[in-house]
């Protein structure tokens, strides 16, 4: 076997992924076109890899099914498999394409706003840095002032005490200068 006719299992994702490659193929005179040995492979129950045994031939096609299939639309070998086989395959490479498509714009979107993130936080890391000062200086002055609270509290709390000894001793006076007026 010429191992330059043979293709890799992904052989067929990356002529999705290149389609120019296809526009090469028609390019070339029809006489120089070789067909290429394509082996299918399927999905097993673990995910690995289990190649079908049967290889088929097919030429170059530039129709959609045959750049799904690595040109297997186009051949006259491909008769041979069951048209659900083939509809299934068909829609599960779509859909493989679809889903690496989904994951790269997901993965650039994630990385964009990873991005814009770390520019907000330079641009915040400033003021956020200025805040916490100012929160500094005033939990300081906050306790400065709870603690000039204290001490009025207690400030008054003594004046308040002295108020009431000094009221009921001018209350004992005036009671007192009011006996000794009466003669008492």
């Amino acid at each position: 076997m010429d191992p330059k006719n043979e293709t890799s299992p992904n052989a067929a994702d990356n002529q999705m992924l290149n389609p120019n490659a296809e526009n090469e193929d028609l390019t070339l005179p029809l006489e120089s076109i070789q067909p290429r040995r394509v082996s299918l492979h399927k999905r097993s129950a673990s995910d690995s890899l289990a190649f079908v045994k049967e290889p088929y031939w097919h030429a170059p096609s530039s129709s959609a099914q045959g750049r799904l299939l690595g040109g297997a639309a186009g051949s006259s070998s491909a008769s041979h498999m069951d048209p659900k086989k083939l509809k299934r395959l068909i829609a599960n490479r779509a859909s493989a394409q679809k889903s690496r498509l989904r994951r790269v714009e997901y993965v650039d979107k994630l990385e964009k706003k990873a991005e814009f993130l770390e520019a907000t936080a330079s641009l915040v890391s400033p003021r956020v840095t200025s805040e916490r000062k100012k929160r500094m200086m005033l939990l300081k002055e906050n306790a400065e002032l709870k603690q000039k609270i204290e001490f009025y509290d207690k400030l008054l709390e003594k004046q308040d005490a002295e108020y009431k000894a000094l009221k009921e001793e001018r209350d004992l006076l005036s009671f007192t200068n009011l006996l000794i007026q009466e003669g008492i």
